[in-house]
């Protein structure tokens, strides 16, 4: 194999895109040098390894950071998506108590009913209150999110288990998005240091 098919083989080692970029490049480099120096030597060619690998971990790592942020910045946009999801499920929430609450008005709700589409009504306020925490970015916006969905969690399912008012659907809304946004907001991810909580 030539000196340069070997130099080829060590620019492996950089990132596709700074490789696909830059790599004729760097070859034309190489061979100037090699020509230039008539470099046949142990010396020289421990000097390419060692270049090519500090220069190409160092690459790598910029690239992984670049990854990860605009990973983070995918998972913030739907984060702030789901925020606004919670805040109209729990408005629609809030409605439907009312809506509820006139028809006790009427009478036609009474003692355990009365008191779980009430407990309903709390479980939606709590879900509005998370949506609105997470579409802030204060630090201690995530904290406030994670109580209010765990606190909605509870109340929705203690509602459900006193009296079956409920529909399959706000079954899913009221059970099945504080557990789908607790797993979003706690799911490992590096967090922005303007958004970490102060110490």
């Amino acid at each position: 194999m030539s000196p340069e098919g070997v130099y080829r083989l060590l620019l492996r080692a950089y990132p596709p895109d700074f490789r696909s970029r830059y790599g004729g490049e760097m070859s034309l480099l190489f061979r100037d040098e090699y020509r230039t120096r008539g470099a046949t030597a142990f010396g020289f060619w421990m000097t390419m390894v060692w270049d090519v690998a500090r220069s190409a971990g160092s690459m790598w790592v910029e690239e992984l950071s670049a990854r990860v942020e605009r990973f983070t910045r995918t998972l913030e946009a739907v984060m702030k998506l789901a925020g606004i999801l919670a805040v109209l499920l729990g408005l629609l929430g809030v409605l439907s108590t009312l809506a509820e609450t006139v028809a006790a008005m009427r009478g036609t709700l009474e003692g355990v009913h009365a008191l779980s589409v009430a407990l309903g009504g709390i479980a939606a306020v709590l879900l509005v209150t998370a949506g609105a925490a997470l579409l802030r970015s204060t630090p201690s916006s995530r904290q406030t999110a994670t109580i209010a969905l765990v606190a909605s969690f509870v109340v929705i399912l203690a509602a459900r288990l006193m009296h079956p008012w409920m529909s399959m659907l706000l079954q899913i809304v009221g059970i099945g998005l504080p557990i789908v946004l607790l797993a979003a907001l706690h799911w490992p991810h590096r967090r922005n240091p303007s958004t970490s909580p102060a110490r």
